[in-house]
């Protein structure tokens, strides 16, 4: 299955891949470090950053609604943060040599 996933999507020519899947998803496909930004949702709860794993699809779900909304289609992990700000506090995370870029949405 890993493998006829990664040949399908391997071949997709993108700028940007904007990356919702939860942990578990994300181990069928490694996407280019690169050009890829991890979508991951937080709380702040007594001003300390929080997982949020039971709410997270749906916010990661609103995250994709407010980008198909848009009249952008990001080409730039700065472009999308741009307008996931616009329904979200959020704040973007650089990629490094083993890490994708990261935008932290706070639900």
């Amino acid at each position: 299955m890993r493998a006829v996933v990664a040949k399908t999507l391997d071949a997709i020519e993108t700028d940007l891949i904007i990356d919702c899947r939860s942990a578990t998803y994300q181990s069928v496909w490694k996407s280019p470090i690169a050009k890829t930004v991890e979508i991951k949702v937080f709380t702040l709860v007594a001003g300390e950053k929080k997982v949020i794993t039971h709410m997270s699809k749906k916010t990661r779900g609103e995250v994709a609604r407010a980008l198909l909304l848009s009249s952008i289609t990001p080409e730039t992990p700065q472009q999308l943060e741009k307008i996931v700000a616009e329904s979200f506090n959020c704040e973007l995370i650089e990629t490094t040599d083993e890490k994708p870029w990261v935008l932290e949405v706070y639900s």
